[in-house]
């Protein structure tokens, strides 16, 4: 297997935390800082206090930057659930379903050749299974060894690293949406329960566009993670034997 120098890797590690988590988590940031300014505007053009109207944009700041580090820090573990364990079950995960006999990406003799070559490189035998679909726990796991094999060994190809990169950016603002999505709810709920808000009568139907939107990127974000899935057995596929270790 080519192996990537210690610079290379440096540098992807830089590009994929920019790409697929900092950008991820400012967009996040979008929403509540522009609610905020909005509320801080409203209050004082309503009340003329201008020591009310700055308490909200002094929380503004605060808030962006707590959600920020946040994020940061817990962006991965937030999008490994949504969309991560819902969304990328055992029926649905496309690096699994695409060895299923019922899926359709590979021919079933491409699918033999792939599984084949598993075989042969990795000694995994997926090709004895008689049911090879998400009901059949064994052939399941033992592709999902198979494919964390494959990630590692072609993970030196720049292609597929874009491909990952862009993969990680969708899959993580889908998470980040969810986090902003929760925390609207949370302020409608303030304002319905405890203190008057301002825009207080909307924050729900803010809080269904966000949901809308999550919708969307969520579906951007499965279609990205089955683009991802197959070039990666594209690339394991025209791996030349006599240049890679496996």
């Amino acid at each position: 297997m080519r192996q990537s120098d210690k610079d290379t890797k440096e540098k992807r590690n830089k590009r994929y935390n920019d790409w697929a988590r900092k950008k991820p988590a400012y967009i996040c940031l979008v929403i509540p800082v522009l609610l905020g300014i909005a509320m801080g505007i409203n209050d004082y053009m309503e009340t003329k206090m201008l020591s009310k109207a700055f308490i909200y944009l002094l929380s503004v700041p605060t808030i962006s930057a707590a959600l920020f580090f946040l994020l940061r820090f817990l962006l991965r573990d937030i999008s490994k659930f949504y969309p991560g364990k819902i969304l990328f079950c055992d029926r649905l995960k496309p690096t699994t379903r695409i060895l299923y006999s019922t899926d359709d990406t590979y021919s079933e003799e491409q699918k033999k050749e792939i599984r084949k070559k598993i075989m042969v490189k990795k000694n995994i035998d997926l090709q004895k299974y008689k049911l090879k679909t998400f009901k059949n726990k064994k052939y399941v796991k033992r592709v999902d060894e198979a494919v964390t094999w494959l990630l590692d060994v072609t993970r030196f190809d720049d292609i597929l690293f874009e491909y990952n990169c862009i993969y990680g950016f969708w899959r993580n603002l889908t998470g980040a949406l969810l986090v902003d999505a929760l925390l609207i709810f949370g302020i409608a709920a303030v304002n319905k329960w405890w203190y008057a808000l301002p825009f207080g009568h909307i924050l729900v139907w803010i809080g269904i566009a966000v949901i809308l939107l999550l919708v969307i990127t969520t579906l951007i974000s499965y279609n990205n993670g089955y683009i991802f899935a197959k070039k990666v057995y594209d690339v394991f596929m025209n791996l030349d034997d006599d240049k890679n270790n496996y």
